[in-house]
């Protein structure tokens, strides 16, 4: 039994179907809990939308200062995006009249100096009086603008080591799945694995994606136990899976600070074998960080965890020259190719040229190769040129819960091998 090998327009088309009916069922308040409120100036804005995308914000816009006073109700968390039109007396009295202040952030895509000079100088003077705000300037990019919508967001938060240890102790921390799907011998494509990634379903804030908790995690030493709490539920998840006809391999995000724990291979294997699966079955995500060292401690857990049978990806992999040198040396069995370096790929010939060539090296080392972050028509028309193995983005899922990589799991055109 087998996921049914089909094109990956199909395969967007089937989990595109079972996403929605999710969305529209009793989730869907937490999915939309974040609001994104931007101008309608900058409403074809590429880089906005990739934030939403990424952020999974619901993106609403306002073009009255009505408007803009009717979407500041409710108890959803906002962040507030305004232009240089946008500052206006009207804005900042609907910003500062609501109730709670810690429910919203604000970023201003204008330029400071430029909104001085245009006799708006004491509307900066009250922006300045409001906490959570950030300024990306006129000419924002993507990094820009999602990195003050984080900072926005992880302000609203305000996440406790004691809220967080709540959370796991109280079943709030969940996991969803997002296939990944491979080549097979011919031109169709299988989805053998789904990527475990964590989520905070909080009582107040609705569905929090991880970067707005781990950091804390991380400052608050709680990595270790969120790390063992996802390598259990995705065993838990597999054997589910197993028993209901499914055979899916995990792939779980491995933090750079658990890589210096000397028991943290056994100690997954111990939790592994418990469950009654193999090690092979498990690909932990690392990225290069570190790894460069080859007396680091990381490098000794890495292929402590492979001489296990756990198998290993080099993640977010940029095709930089420090890469090269490091995923050439490393015992690695993956390397999952960042969606920026598909990007350039897609717009520089020479870019697309040295992508491919590094596909065949990882080829030739006996490593597959995986695109990230693949979301049109476009993107995975490369990857056939690059001779990819595998890839996972929108154009295939989103990350969804257990029910719906069930749903679609099919029993038609049956092969030994069809899902491994």
């Amino acid at each position: 039994m087998g996921f049914r090998p089909i094109s990956p327009s199909a395969t967007q088309n089937t989990y595109g179907m079972a996403v929605s009916a999710y969305k529209e069922g009793v989730d869907r308040t937490l999915l939309n809990a974040m609001l994104l409120i931007a101008s309608d100036t900058i409403r074809a804005n590429r880089a906005l939308m990739d934030v939403v995308r990424e952020m999974s914000f619901t993106l609403s816009f306002f073009a009255s200062a009505a408007k803009f006073a009717e979407l500041m109700r409710g108890q959803s968390r906002r962040v507030v995006l305004l232009t240089e039109a946008d500052v206006t007396a009207e804005a900042l009295r609907t910003l500062d009249g609501a109730r709670d202040r810690s429910m919203f952030g604000i970023i201003i895509a204008a330029d400071r100096a430029s909104l001085r000079s245009s006799r708006q100088s004491e509307l900066v003077d009250k922006l300045a009086g409001f906490d959570n705000l950030e300024w990306v300037g006129q000419d924002f990019d993507f990094d820009r603008l999602s990195a003050s919508a984080r900072r926005c967001r992880r302000r609203m938060l305000r996440v406790s080591r004691q809220e967080l240890e709540s959370a796991l102790e109280n079943g709030e921390i969940v996991l969803r799945y997002q296939p990944k799907v491979e080549r097979n011998a011919g031109k169709e494509w299988l989805t053998h694995e789904a990527e475990a990634l964590i989520r905070w379903h909080h009582p107040e804030h609705g569905l929090i994606g991880p970067l707005e908790f781990l950091p804390e995690a991380e400052a608050f030493g709680l990595m270790g136990k969120l790390s063992e709490f996802v390598v259990r539920e995705a065993a838990k998840q597999q054997v589910a899976w197993r028993n209901q006809g499914i055979v899916l391999d995990s792939c779980i995000n491995l933090a750079s600070s658990q890589l210096n724990n000397p028991d943290l291979a056994s100690t997954y294997r111990d939790i592994v074998k418990a469950a009654g699966l193999e090690c092979a079955s498990f690909t932990f995500e690392v990225i290069e960080q570190d790894l460069a060292d080859p007396t680091a401690p990381h490098l000794a857990t890495i292929k402590s965890l492979r001489n296990h049978g756990f198998r290993i990806c080099l993640d977010d992999f940029r095709v930089a020259a420090a890469s090269l040198g490091t995923f050439e040396h490393l015992p690695f069995d993956e390397i999952k190719i960042h969606a920026s370096a598909l990007k350039r790929a897609q717009q520089d010939p020479v870019c697309m040229a040295v992508l491919a060539a590094v596909t065949g090296l990882a080829h030739s080392l006996g490593m597959s190769v995986c695109a990230e972050g693949v979301e049109d028509q476009a993107t995975f028309e490369l990857l056939k040129t690059i001779q990819c193995d595998k890839m996972q983005g929108f154009l295939i899922s989103e990350a969804v819960i257990p029910n719906i990589i069930r749903r679609v799991y099919s029993s038609k055109e049956p092969t030994p091998n069809s899902a491994a």
